[in-house]
């Protein structure tokens, strides 16, 4: 008899939504207590949740990646390969949106400080101008990194969680922005 052990916590949520709209997506999260706080820092300025969220196509070529305002300690930056700044996904290049520091950002976990509470849950957001990419079927993951304490910047006391997985489906738009 075989046993087996799932350490796969990811959940599948198919996404679909509307090319050159606006998307916005709330969670309420929870962990096995029933709660969960995430805004709460690590070494009294980074947050100590701080997300990524990827669209991939087919051929698994990178679409659009979307943070929280850090990521892996970094704020976006030009010439930061690991959180770079603000770009619009094109036909030739793939885009990166992370927004501004504050509730505008691309994905906000802070706002959650008890789960299960109507008026606190965590987004992720996208622009208009970021959905512009070709209608069609792509993948997508949503990773958590959860780092309590260590040196800022340093991935040795970080976990890497991916929450949320599935297809994103983008459906064409008549109406053009």
């Amino acid at each position: 008899m075989a046993d087996t052990l799932k350490a796969d916590i990811a959940k599948e949520l198919n996404i679909t939504a509307r090319r050159n709209d606006s998307f916005k997506l709330l969670l309420q999260v929870k962990d096995s207590s029933g709660n969960i706080n995430m805004n709460v820092n690590h070494n009294d300025s980074y947050p100590q949740y701080q997300a990524k969220m990827t669209i991939i196509n087919n051929s698994g070529d990178r679409v659009l990646n979307i943070y929280s305002y850090y990521w892996r300690d970094v704020i976006p930056t030009l010439s930061n390969t690991t959180h770079p700044e603000d770009l619009p996904p094109s036909s030739s290049a793939e885009g990166h949106y992370t927004g501004s520091n504050d509730l505008n950002m691309g994905i906000y976990l802070q706002a959650q400080t008890q789960a299960g509470v109507s008026d606190q849950a965590a987004s992720i957001t996208i622009p208009h101008d970021y959905m512009d990419f070709q209608s069609g079927t792509y993948k997508y993951d949503l990773q958590i990194r959860k780092k309590t304490g260590g040196t800022v910047g340093d991935d040795d006391n970080a976990e890497f969680t991916t929450w949320l997985y599935g297809s994103f489906i983008l459906n064409a738009d008549i109406t053009q922005s």
